[in-house]
C-alpha cells in the first residue's frame, strides 16, 4: 500500500498523468538483469564508490569490527585489485575531478566512527596510486564536495561537529 501511495505522490509531483491515475501499464517498462560482481578482497562499509580511468573503484571505509581500512580496490579483468591508501576516509568524501583524478578527504580515523580526520589525498587512476598532500581546515566526517568551473573544490558538511565551507 505504501509503495502505491509513494508512486502516486511522485507521479503527481512530477506530472506523469498515467502514473497519477494508476494507469502505469501505458508507461514503458524495461527489465534489467543485474550482474553479480566478484566479492571485494576486504568487506567494507562507509566507503566511496566511483569510476575513475574507466574502472570501478571502492576506497576507504571500515571492515569487520568497525575497523577503518586505508585500502582501495579497483575492478579489472573480473578481479578486484587492492591498493594502499594514505588515509582511511571512513565516511569521508570522494570526488572525481574533471582531470580524471579523484580527491578523497576527511572521514573517521578510529574504530566505531570515532575521531574525525583532516587527511586529504589524490588518487591517480593512470598509476593506480594515492598521494597525500594536505589537510582540511576542519576535521570532517560525512562531508560533500563539488568541483567549480574554476577547478577549485568546495568541501562542506560535517557530522556531530561544527562546519565551515572551505575551498581547495
Amino acid at each position: 500500500m505504501l509503495d502505491r501511495l509513494f508512486l502516486l505522490l511522485v507521479a503527481t509531483a512530477v506530472g506523469i498523468p498515467a502514473l497519477a491515475t494508476g494507469k502505469a501499464s501505458s508507461w514503458p517498462c524495461v527489465q534489467i538483469t543485474p550482474q553479480r560482481l566478484p566479492d571485494l578482497n576486504i568487506p567494507r562499509e562507509g566507503h566511496a564508490v566511483f569510476c575513475a580511468g574507466g574502472e570501478l573503484m571502492v576506497a576507504g571505509g571500515h571492515t569487520n569490527g568497525f575497523v577503518p581500512t586505508a585500502t582501495a580496490e579497483y575492478l579489472m579483468d573480473g578481479e578486484w585489485h587492492q591498493l594502499p591508501m594514505t588515509y582511511t576516509h571512513d565516511h569521508g568524501t570522494a570526488l572525481v575531478l574533471r582531470s580524471g583524478q579523484v580527491l578523497l578527504a576527511g572521514g573517521s580515523k578510529e574504530e566505531m566512527g570515532v575521531g574525525q580526520s583532516f587527511g586529504v589525498e589524490m588518487y591517480d587512476p593512470a598509476s593506480h596510486s594515492f598521494t597525500g598532500f594536505g589537510c582540511l581546515s576542519q576535521k570532517r566526517t560525512l562531508a560533500s564536495a563539488m568541483e567549480l568551473d574554476s577547478g577549485k573544490v568546495i568541501i562542506t558538511g560535517n557530522w556531530y561537529a561544527d562546519d565551515v565551507v572551505e575551498v581547495f
